[in-house]
């Protein structure tokens, strides 16, 4: 079935009711959103010619016009895919060939990346979504023209909805694909384990490029209820639109983004009485649990990702109150109405039974990806012989089967909720001419939760405040800025393994164990916050011939 159909179905139930509230606070009803919807896929299937399975590309702020974008792409039997807006420019290039897509919608504060797309990509019908543009073809005048009517397509459970491009252990992205009926299953699975209603009004913290975006639009649909964007994070917005709009849930928050709320000068008089919420993205402190649940906010822990589209591998069932009975520090037992659960050895690959036990998630079952568009190589590396997808999180399972994320198995980490490579970061840091070797694990930090740290060797003798802002100032030139080291330490030999192939994570930790990043401190060094003298270097690397 095309997931179309429960807008479709929403705009009967609930024609007048707002499907879709702006961060500027403007509100879309479901009859003005289902009619929108067709207008557009109107335009994408007789002027742009799009066909069935084919990706229609957005790069778009999260607004109204985003939603009937989504909606009106599926509904064509088309494939949705959203692009990240804040994505540095190299990957708006690797994303749209790895898509082979030839129709983008883009707003006209992205225009000129949409140019830069067209002189690089197979691009070729490119529309701006609204206003005029001297190039591009104007999406709302042409929708303005369009019949409001448009006859859903039929679509197989098997068949692609969306592909979501986001960062693998590489730093390229990998496009994870959502069927119709995977997508719908997570989405239909999750309202009934939220209680999610007609009368929720979810502010939605996550846009329309990453799979809470997509799963928030679908969701409320199910149920004929309210996304209310944040339209990017922005603690100045969130706090208005809670004063506004009175949303009563957030299905996915992190805990960056409360640490943000509670250091506002409005958190101790925001009422957020009678919200839910899931907290998800890594562990959930103590500090940010009692915030939470000291405003009367009923909170659970989450654990997903975007090959489960996003939810739910584990998480405790709110409309049933079972978050009460989980143990602190646990993101609940496996739900077979979404996907079987085993851990695995991370080096055999065996499957661990009992409690008592740590291993990587594997997961399979009605919510799963079936894997990554246009690239089988990573499919077959990430989806097993049995259909488990091996997901590089290490859980441990207790003796009464509580399961506790412990981390990742591989160089991707959390930070601020976002899936990180650090092996991107080892590149950029690599490519700089100064730098003879260089290596990034994670470190905590006190708002992100963990960002990367880089050991490096320099060629080169430098004070350690030059030094840091000299490799800061590339970083932000070659990756996005929030994946840029917050902590450089300084070394004669990057820590590695004695045959040399790869960077030993565990001695690198423990040179850094116990530390935390302030956040006040931005960017900095070990010595900095050790105190220590400043001055490194590697000048006689040259001369030893390890170069």
């Amino acid at each position: 079935m095309n997931l179309r159909w429960w807008l479709e179905r929403a705009s009967w139930e609930y024609p007048e009711k707002a499907a879709v509230i702006d961060g500027d606070g403007a509100e879309t009803d479901y009859t003005h959103l289902r009619a929108m919807s067709n207008r557009i896929g109107n335009v994408l299937g007789e002027h742009a010619a799009v066909t069935e399975d084919e990706i229609v590309l957005t790069l778009m702020r999260d607004h109204h016009r985003h939603v009937a974008a989504f909606w009106g792409t599926i509904g064509i039997g088309a494939v949705f895919s959203g692009l990240n807006p804040r994505q540095v420019p190299s990957k708006y290039v690797s994303d749209v060939q790895r898509s082979r897509a030839t129709t983008l919608i883009v707003d006209p504060e992205f225009v000129a990346i949409a140019e830069l797309l067209e002189s690089k990509t197979a691009l070729s019908r490119i529309y701006v979504s609204r206003g005029t543009h001297p190039r591009f073809a104007s999406l709302e005048w042409l929708a303005a023209e369009c019949s409001d009517e448009r006859r859903i397509a039929p679509r197989a459970t098997s068949d692609a909805a969306a592909v979501n491009f986001t960062s693998g252990t590489s730093g390229v992205a990998k496009g994870v694909t959502f069927t119709h009926g995977t997508l719908n299953n997570s989405c239909w699975g999750s309202v009934f384990l939220a209680g999610i209603t007609s009368s929720t009004r979810n502010l939605s913290l996550v846009g329309m490029f990453h799979s809470g975006g997509i799963h928030d639009s679908v969701r409320l649909a199910m149920a004929g209820g309210t996304v209310v964007w944040c339209d990017g994070w922005d603690v100045d917005r969130v706090v208005r639109i809670f004063r506004e709009h009175r949303p009563n849930w957030m299905y996915w928050i992190i805990p960056t983004m409360v640490r943000d709320l509670m250091r506002h000068p409005a958190w101790a008089d925001l009422d957020l009485s009678g919200v839910s919420a899931y907290i998800a993205g890594e562990p959930v402190p103590p500090d940010v649990e009692d915030a939470l649940t000291g405003k009367g906010v009923r909170l659970a822990n989450m654990y997903g990702l975007t090959e489960a589209m996003p939810v739910c591998v584990l998480g405790p069932s709110l409309y049933y109150g079972d978050q009460a009975t989980v143990p602190a520090g646990s993101s609940g037992r496996p739900n077979k109405e979404f996907c079987e659960v085993k851990l695995a050895d991370a080096l055999t690959g065996a499957a661990l039974t009992g409690g008592d036990v740590e291993g990587e998630v594997c997961i399979r079952g009605d919510v799963v990806s079936p894997g990554y568009f246009n690239d089988p190589e990573r499919t077959a590396q990430s989806i097993d012989a049995e259909g488990f997808l091996h997901t590089r999180d290490v859980a441990y399972r207790d003796a009464e089967g509580w399961y506790y994320v412990r981390g990742r198995a591989d160089d991707v980490i959390n930070s601020g909720g976002e899936k990180l490579s650090l092996i991107e970061v080892d590149d950029a840091l690599l490519a700089h001419p100064k730098v003879f070797d260089a290596a990034c694990i994670g470190v905590a930090h006190e708002r992100f939760g963990e960002v990367p740290a880089a050991f490096v060797v320099l060629d080169g003798t430098f004070d350690d405040g030059a030094a840091r802002d000299m490799l800061d100032a590339h970083c932000l030139g070659t990756i996005e800025r929030w994946k840029r080291p917050r902590l450089y330490v300084f070394v004669e030999a990057v820590p590695r393994t004695v045959a040399k192939r790869s960077k030993w994570q565990g001695e690198m930790r423990r040179q850094l164990e116990g530390i935390t990043v302030p956040d006040a401190n931005g960017v900095t060094t070990l010595t900095e916050l050790r105190g220590l003298p400043t001055t490194s270097g590697a000048a006689d690397l040259a001369q030893d011939g390890q170069r």
